[in-house]
């Protein structure tokens, strides 16, 4: 199912002719109201010297791709959880706070 219409539900209190199998009879009016339901959206606070975003993305979206969406470069920073360094590849299934430790190097 295309996920931009998931969660969407159309309920008829009578058919619009040629939109669904049982038209109303003539001079009747049609009603036809949408409910458009929330998609499971979760929030991934992203913390640290250098950054403090929060940012909603959808259940499996890795690490990575959070980062991104918060407009944090992956390739300098470090993320980790409750003392855990996670890799970026990790898909994210929770509301979380995660700890950014930005990658410094220089001589």
């Amino acid at each position: 199912m295309n996920p931009r219409v998931q969660g969407t539900v159309d309920f008829e209190s009578t058919a619009i002719p040629g939109y669904a199998t049982s038209a109303p009879s003539p001079g009747s009016c049609a009603t036809v109201i949408s409910m458009m339901f929330g998609r499971d959206v979760m929030d991934v606070r992203f913390h640290g010297r250098d950054v403090d975003i929060t940012v909603q993305v959808d259940p499996g979206t890795t690490v990575r791709k959070a980062l991104e969406l918060a407009n944090v470069l992956p390739s300098m920073v470090i993320v980790s959880y409750d003392g855990t360094v996670l890799p970026h590849s990790t898909p994210l299934q929770q509301h979380v706070e995660l700890l950014v430790t930005t990658i410094s190097s220089g001589g």
